[in-house]
């Protein structure tokens, strides 16, 4: 995708910004760490260390998310549909993210108008998340990186992303008040939280483009 936003002849290579949250957070860290061509990035509640998401789980529901997650992987070798879970519901039940948290946000994030929207994730993919650890990288991130980390996050472990705003060189953060799903639209802290991305944008990236030989 960058190399795609970068050939475009429209487009100002100097100021190329990465935004992800929740577990795209977690990507938009690891790219921030390897794409040198990026002037800034935003990583708004991210799952910034996988292990220790995994490790939030309560450990019957890890292994059902894992027995399935194997099937469905088992599966793919031999044509079979893939299996898909929820991404989110309620307590007890089988998804990514089973906490009354999880609905919360499943209702601030579905679409109100009509959309090819999909509660669901291919099971297989939760053997991945555990192996990706973008904290371990941190300190390899030399552009602005903002950090948003809500206080009372029971989705995303709160400790791997403080780690990554300490050592970022350039990181900044901003602490929301409020869970997972507050810095969304409908949330508590959604105005806070786009408030400080928004200057975080204009303090790292001229929001004009110069003209050669102009003051």
């Amino acid at each position: 995708m960058i190399d795609w936003t970068a050939a475009q002849p429209n487009i100002d290579t100097g100021r190329i910004v990465a935004w992800g949250t929740s577990f795209a957070g977690m990507h938009i860290i690891e790219l921030a760490a390897s794409d040198r061509r990026l002037a800034a990035t935003i990583a708004q509640v991210p799952l910034a260390d996988g292990t220790a998401g995994a490790a939030m789980i309560p450990p019957l529901q890890g292994l059902r998310l894992a027995a399935v997650a194997v099937l469905d992987r088992l599966g793919s070798f031999i044509g079979r549909p893939v299996r898909y879970i929820p991404n989110s519901a309620g307590p007890g039940q089988l998804a990514i993210g089973a906490t009354d948290d999880a609905l919360y946000g499943l209702q601030l994030m579905t679409p109100r108008e009509p959309a090819n929207f999909h509660n669901r994730v291919a099971a297989r993919s939760v053997l991945s998340v555990a192996a990706h650890r973008p904290v371990r990288r941190a300190a390899g991130i030399r552009a602005p990186i903002l950090l948003i980390v809500g206080q009372e996050d029971t989705m995303a472990p709160i400790g791997p992303a403080l780690r990554v705003a300490a050592k970022a060189p350039r990181a900044e953060l901003y602490r929301s008040h409020g869970g997972h799903y507050d810095v969304y639209e409908g949330g508590k802290d959604h105005d806070n939280a786009l408030r400080a991305e928004v200057e975080f944008l204009h303090r790292h990236l001229d929001p004009e483009p110069r003209t050669a030989g102009l003051d």
